[in-house]
């Protein structure tokens, strides 16, 4: 990796030094969009670290642009080789500085009070270890995307009802089998826990392990308001259906499948990794009927 040398931050009682964790793969089409939200923020960052995973087009090249321009520290990194979006993620988690870790995709759009609403639960609540908030789909025009209603457990839920859900069940709303999805964009940590999050499990997404592996040591919160546009295309690494022919779905699926198959990736092995981390790091667990919920899976 090529990185210039890292800023020190320092961090003060009451304030929490903020630093966004970006992943960048050929992602110039919307990659402008997403660095100017974070200058229209109440409460810009303290640094942006990027990890560049070997991109052909320009990506690097307008991230560096807006590093001249931005009013806190950008630090760049570009990979040797192409690493996948886990490992590049986890890369750029391990670069970061600040007190807190928010993870950004490329192509998205924050509301400028985002790290405002979230640095404020963690000052407010220092026990709060990660934080999540709600969403809205839009299109590749950044217009409003139709998406039928998601499942959420044994019912469906739509976004508007998540914090009642949260209230009723608390943290174990989240860990349902089949849980709204809680991306990585959506996600704020703490940093101090980079040391139990790091290495991520490869055969699962980054963002489905920090919320599996943190629920049972530390306070979760969720700001029930949507802070960020969650933009749908297709060439978005989580949504390869999208525009895509059935048939297209299946053998992408197909593959994928086989792929875990071969490295033996599967559900028992992801939660045995969680369960070998959290019992290996020393930590005390807060919430031991989650730990319980996952020896079910293994």
């Amino acid at each position: 990796m090529v990185a210039c040398t890292a800023p020190k931050i320092l961090s003060m009682n009451n304030f929490q030094t903020v630093s966004v964790a970006m992943c960048t793969y050929n992602g110039q089409r919307f990659l402008a969009q997403q660095l100017q939200s974070f200058l229209d923020q109440t409460v810009q960052p303290d640094e942006l670290v990027v990890c560049d995973d070997v991109s052909s087009d320009d990506s690097v090249a307008v991230v560096e642009a807006f590093a001249a321009r931005a009013p806190f520290a950008v630090r760049v990194f570009r990979n040797p080789q192409n690493l996948g979006y886990i490992r590049n993620f986890e890369q750029a988690i391990a670069q970061c500085t600040g007190d807190l870790v928010f993870l950004c995709d490329q192509d998205d759009v924050w509301d400028p009070r985002k790290i405002e609403k979230l640095r404020d639960v963690f000052v407010a609540e220092p026990q709060a270890g990660l934080v999540l908030h709600d969403f809205v789909r839009v299109n590749a025009e950044g217009g409003p995307y139709d998406f039928p209603e998601e499942r959420y457990g044994e019912r469906q839920l739509l976004g508007s009802e998540l914090p009642d859900e949260v209230r009723a069940h608390g943290i174990r709303a989240f860990m349902l089998p089949s849980p709204r999805a809680w991306c990585g964009c959506m996600m704020a940590f703490r940093r101090k826990w980079s040391r139990v999050l790091l290495p991520i499990y490869p055969g699962k997404g980054h963002d489905d392990w920090i919320l599996k592996l943190l629920g049972p040591l530390t306070e979760v919160r969720f700001v029930g308001e949507p802070l960020i546009q969650y933009r749908m295309h297709s060439s978005n690494s989580n949504n390869h259906e999208v525009g895509r022919k059935a048939w297209v779905v299946f053998f992408l699926k197909l593959r994928k499948r086989l792929h875990n198959m071969r490295m033996g990736y599967s559900k028992k092995n992801f939660y045995r990794w969680i369960l070998r981390r959290i019992e290996t790091s020393g930590l005390s667990v807060k919430r031991p009927e989650l730990l319980e919920m996952y020896k079910r899976y293994v």
